[in-house]
């Protein structure tokens, strides 16, 4: 009989009564117990609700904007009809299919699923689902909990778990096989992508050893999308950082891989790129462009050529390398794909190398300079410490969290972009400037229509929005400011890109902000940018 959405209110009323950590974990993992193996997928639909989270990845809504919500809220309040049985499968597959729906009339159909969904439900289950809607559950299961319930719930270690999470790579995916198989088995599959491993930020090459214990990997930090490659059964697949298939997009990246590997099976980690005529990586615009291509790609190929630079593999021929240290890891990879497909690596063990480096690899076109640990292990969707990424340029990933109407030229465009940091990774965002630069009348009209559809409220002046647009930006300077409750300011920010690969968790932290404000006054460091 399938499971009932009540029994996840239920739940969620259980949770935002109890401040107890232990608690909340007991409550989840009794939850999940009341799901048998052929239940497994809606054990995933409710994972992915508890927490918010859309197919496992996505921020849940992020197609449904509050003024959407609201209009299909007042509409269900003029409804009479009672209450019936919504199931965690039903209102699961109504809000993908709500989030997912594009073109025209795209606001009223998207109302007029929600208006039903909503008028079907009791008092207790309207109130969870727009708190799910809306992104503001308030009860204080995070994902980081949940895979503790996890673990509760399958007697199992914690740390082998979060291995398993880190190798599924998606939540909905690691709830199913635990409540299917229990996790018996934790291994790469190919066809079945995972997170990249992430980098954290140093901004000098004192900093990059602060981190690291000489010597140091150092490879150019490309400005490009980052793939993953999984090669197998005579087909080569292509997916983005947020686990898309782009195969269909990117066929000369799919040839240029099958003419240079030589293994049967491997799983590869690597940047895409385009290139200009004289040979310089392209902005990565121009890349997220031909790579987002999914029509005309026959003429896309004409018009930008892409190329690809691999610098891990996590797994070859049957054998998951990705607990195996990098070294060993980067031996693998120079004896599976031939040299021109694999990003150039150079070995440092002082800071003089690594600025030597940077001066080099930034005159060449490229962002800056990535430092690895030759021992550290390939984990995924994690920052462990253990890469580290250095730009020449002052660049930050930020979040615009409202957006002020323009004048003159700009005119009847959100134009105006209010730019925040993360206070703390998983915590809240704080301000640290504005800007107006850096877009074209194009994307000026198309952030406007993004950010209406995700406005918290409209003000005369602009509108307050959900923090999910991430943008990459360029300054010059941080300084002190009484302006931001931050105490911060970002001088003469201008934006570099839309990052629709990124997510608001990944953006800079108020820390990065504070190292850069005070390497400033370090003639020495303030060079290495």
């Amino acid at each position: 009989m399938p499971r009932l959405f009540s029994e996840l209110a239920d739940l969620c009323v259980k949770l935002e009564s109890t401040k107890s950590r232990r608690e909340k974990i007991k409550h989840i993992s009794d939850f999940l117990g009341k799901f048998g193996p052929e239940e497994a997928d809606e054990a995933a639909a409710a994972a992915n609700l508890l927490v918010g989270l859309s197919s496992g990845v996505r921020k849940l809504g992020v197609n449904i904007g509050p003024a959407t919500l609201y209009r299909a809220l007042r509409e269900q309040q003029s409804v009479l009809t009672p209450p019936t049985s919504l199931t965690i499968s039903e209102v699961w597959e109504t809000i993908e299919k709500a989030s997912s729906l594009t073109g025209k009339g795209v606001i009223e159909a998207r109302k007029a699923l929600l208006s039903n969904l909503l008028s079907r439900a009791s008092e207790k289950e309207r109130e969870w689902l727009t708190r799910i809607l809306m992104g503001e559950m308030r009860h204080g299961a995070s994902v980081g909990i949940l895979v503790e319930s996890l673990a509760k719930y399958l007697n199992m270690p914690l740390e082998k778990v979060k291995a398993a999470e880190m190798v599924l790579g998606r939540l909905d995916t690691l709830v199913k096989n635990a409540v299917k198989s229990g996790l018996h088995e934790t291994r790469l599959k190919l066809f079945t992508p995972v997170k990249p491993m992430l980098a954290e930020y140093a901004y000098s090459p004192e900093e990059i050893f602060e981190k690291l214990s000489p010597p140091v990997y150092l490879e150019p930090k490309i400005d490009g999308v980052r793939l993953q490659v999984h090669v197998g059964d005579g087909m080569v697949k292509v997916y983005t950082r947020g686990l898309k298939d782009v195969t269909e997009s990117v066929p000369d990246i799919v040839e240029m891989v099958r003419q240079a590997l030589s293994a049967e099976k491997c799983i590869l980690d690597g940047e895409g790129y385009c290139v200009d005529e004289n040979g310089r990586p392209t902005p990565f615009q121009e890349t997220m462009r031909r790579i987002g291509r999914e029509k005309n790609v026959d003429e896309a190929l004409k018009e930008l050529g892409l190329r690809i630079k691999f610098f891990d593999i996590i797994h070859l021929n049957g054998e998951d390398l990705w607990q195996k240290p990098l070294d060993e890891r980067r031996q693998a990879l120079e004896e599976t794909v031939e040299q021109p497909l694999i990003n150039p690596l150079t070995i440092a063990d002082n800071r003089d190398m690594v600025q030597e480096a940077l001066e080099t690899w930034t005159s060449l076109g490229y962002e800056g300079l990535m430092a690895k640990s030759p021992k550290s292990p390939y984990t995924p969707g994690r920052r462990g410490g253990h890469w580290l990424k250095m730009k020449k340029a002052l660049t930050l990933d930020v979040v615009v969290v409202a957006a002020e109407w323009g004048h003159g030229r700009r005119r009847g465009w959100l134009s105006n972009y209010h730019l925040a940091v993360l206070e703390s990774r998983g915590g809240g965002f704080t301000p640290v400037g504005k800007t107006f630069k850096g877009l074209t009348d194009d994307e000026f009209r198309k952030m406007t229509q993004l950010l209406l559809g995700i406005a918290k409220s409209r003000e005369e002046w602009g509108v307050v929005v959900e923090p999910r647009i991430v943008v990459e930006i360029e300054f010059n300077e941080v300084q002190r400011s009484p302006t931001y409750p931050s105490g911060y300011a970002l001088r003469f920010a201008r934006i570099k890109a839309i990052r629709t690969d990124k997510q608001p968790d990944e953006v800079n932290t108020l820390t990065d902000i504070e190292k850069i404000y005070n390497s400033q006054r370090n003639p020495r460091k303030i060079q290495s940018y």
